[in-house]
């Protein structure tokens, strides 16, 4: 018999989920472990802190933003410069899907906040290839864009020694997969590559550590030398109210989407990436993911959430996904 969580909707199905005697599942008690609680006006307060301490280094930039052009990422553009008065560098990583909306909101946003940004392209027939065995051997191709961001992030963060990278990705609103629907760690990126034929050096020459895969003996170099960095994901400190966040961005910015309610507006292929990891749990609708994580954050009700997913369930049915 197929349960449901009494509190977001995730199914019995879903990896490693249990359920106490209330039926509220695991994911959810997670959840309000980190977040039920949360002190925002003391997180905000250390936000302040490390963004002083960033524009003390008097860099050229005094942080990096990882910037697609959807709703997330634009937001914390529009923060960081107009709220809290950082320097940033946007970055750009081509992946080849990128939307008409995704590229016009970047062109509309970077000219009204007068911000500098680089679009970075990598070898295109390599990145191909790359993301053809990932589909194949991996079961999706997401991985190889998280690792093409990852790369022109950390690039640009050590041309310019930028002492911090933001993000807007966050454990709090975001659907967080597990291992069995989706990994993008490039440890896990780099033995598929290498398992499919692909030379190491251009396997190491595309996928960049990430801060958390540097030897301790790395980081006290870099720190000794002035270019270590830190990484943090805005929504982490501040209330991340999607609806709250588009309307300022429409408002005061022009930002445009297509769909008022559907994420990742930036990737034309968004819903091959959905459809591929649905077909990783049968009969499983990747966007209860997202939509669990908006009922525990008080942003849907459940009662939507069921009606929505029903409405997804029926067009699976219909187009035979």
């Amino acid at each position: 018999m197929m349960l449901r969580c009494s509190r977001c909707i995730l199914t019995s199905d879903f990896p490693h989920i249990h359920f106490d005697n209330q039926g509220v599942c695991n994911y959810c008690h997670t959840w309000d472990r980190k977040w039920k609680n949360f002190d925002y006006q003391q997180a905000e307060a250390e936000l302040i802190t490390i963004f002083e301490g960033a524009k003390a280094k008097k860099r050229h930039y005094d942080c990096l933003i990882p910037y697609s052009g959807g709703r997330d990422s634009s937001y914390v553009v529009y923060l960081c410069k107009n709220k809290y008065g950082l320097k940033p560098l946007l970055v750009t990583f081509n992946n080849l899907f990128m939307s008409r909306y995704a590229i016009d909101n970047i062109q509309t946003m970077t000219q009204l906040l007068d911000v500098d940004h680089v679009m970075v392209t990598y070898q295109q027939e390599k990145l191909k290839q790359f993301y053809r065995a990932m589909v194949k051997n991996g079961g999706e191709f997401c991985s190889i864009c998280a690792a093409g961001i990852n790369h022109v992030r950390i690039d640009f963060q050590r041309r310019y020694r930028i002492p911090l990278i933001i993000s807007g990705s966050s454990s709090r609103v975001d659907e967080q997969s597990p291992f069995e629907v989706n990994s993008t760690h490039p440890t896990y990126v780099r033995k598929v590559l290498l398992k499919c034929g692909f030379e190491a050096k251009d396997v190491d020459a595309f996928l960049f550590r990430r801060l958390d895969e540097l030897t301790v003996k790395e980081k006290v170099s870099m720190k000794l030398f002035d270019l270590d960095y830190q990484v943090i994901n805005l929504p982490d400190y501040l209330p991340w109210k999607n609806e709250e966040i588009q309307h300022t961005l429409e408002k005061e910015l022009k930002w445009t989407t297509p769909d008022k309610h559907k994420d990742h507006i930036d990737c034309r292929f968004a819903n091959v990436k959905y459809f591929l990891k649905n077909k990783q749990i049968p009969h499983f609708i990747f966007a209860q993911e997202k939509m669990s994580q908006l009922i525990r954050d008080g942003q849907m009700t459940r009662s939507a959430a069921l009606e929505a997913h029903k409405k997804l369930l029926e067009k699976e049915v219909s187009t035979g996904t």
